[in-house]
C-alpha cells in the first residue's frame, strides 16, 4: 500500500474524528463544556500525530535510512506530545465545574433509571464492530465505569471520574514509551478513550435530567461510539 493511500487514511479518519467531536460540542451550553470537548480533540490528535511519525522513524531506522531523517522526525513526534500535554489543562474548568453541581435528586434518579439501558445499548453497538475479544472487553468497562460514577455520585461522581482519567492520560504520556507498549491496542488510547467516554457520558447526563426524548440521549451515545472507533481502535 502506498504512502498516499496511508496519508489518504489518516486524513479520512481525522475528519471523521472532527465531525464527531462537533458534533459532541454542541449538545454543551456551558463554555467549559465546549472548551473541555475542544482541548480533548487538539491532544488525540496530537498524541496520534507523534505515535505515528514515531512509527516511521523505527521503521525507517530498522530499514537503514538517513539517521538525520528518522531524528528529525522524532523530533517532530515529541514536539507533537508535548503540544498534546499541553492541551491537558482545557478540559479542568469543565470537571471543576461538574464538581461544583449541587446534588440534584430528581436528575439523579432519571439518570439512574435510565442507566441500564444505556449500557444495554453501548454493548450492542460494541457486539456490532469488528473487534477482537480483549477491545470489545476494554469498550465495554469503560461504559461501565462513566455509569457507575454517575451512578454514584451524579454529576460530580463524573467529574472526579474524567479527574482521574486525565491525571492517568497525563502519567501515560510523560512516561518513557509514552503508554503505547500493551497487549492490546496502546494503553494511551485506551485512556484518551475513556475521557471521550465521561464527556459523552456528562451529555447523556445532561439529556436525560432535562427529560429529553429517549431517542436523543442514545443519538449522543452513539457519537461516542465513533469517536471511540476512531481515536482508540482505528489508525488513531
Amino acid at each position: 500500500m502506498t504512502d498516499a493511500v496511508w496519508l489518504s487514511r489518516e486524513q479520512r479518519a481525522e475528519a471523521e474524528f472532527g465531525a464527531a467531536m462537533t458534533q459532541l460540542r454542541s449538545h454543551f451550553e456551558q463554555p467549559e463544556g465546549r472548551t473541555a470537548v475542544d482541548a480533548l480533540a487538539e491532544l488525540m490528535l496530537r498524541f496520534g500525530a507523534c505515535e505515528r511519525q514515531m512509527r516511521r522513524a523505527e521503521r525507517l531506522r530498522v530499514l537503514g535510512h538517513d539517521l538525520a531523517e528518522v531524528q528529525e522526525l522524532e523530533q517532530r513526534a515529541l514536539q507533537d506530545n508535548e503540544r498534546g500535554l499541553a492541551a491537558l489543562p482545557g478540559v479542568r474548568p469543565f470537571i471543576d465545574y461538574l464538581a461544583s453541581q449541587a446534588p440534584d435528586a430528581d436528575g439523579l434518579a432519571r439518570w439512574r433509571e435510565s442507566s441500564p439501558q444505556v449500557r444495554a445499548e453501548w454493548r450492542d453497538r460494541v457486539a456490532e464492530l469488528d473487534l477482537g475479544a480483549d477491545d470489545a472487553q476494554h469498550l465495554t468497562r469503560l461504559m461501565d465505569e462513566c455509569c457507575d460514577a454517575v451512578d454514584e455520585a451524579g454529576a460530580p461522581g463524573l467529574g472526579q471520574h474524567i479527574s482521574r482519567t486525565m491525571e492517568e492520560l497525563e502519567q501515560a504520556r510523560r512516561s518513557a514509551d509514552r503508554g503505547t507498549r500493551a497487549a492490546s491496542f496502546p494503553y494511551w488510547k485506551i485512556v484518551a478513550a475513556a475521557a471521550v467516554f465521561g464527556l459523552t457520558v456528562a451529555a447523556v447526563n445532561v439529556l436525560l435530567s432535562r427529560g429529553a426524548p429517549w431517542w436523543l440521549p442514545f443519538l449522543v451515545a452513539l457519537v461516542g461510539i465513533i469517536l471511540l472507533f476512531v481515536t482508540a481502535i482505528g489508525c488513531r
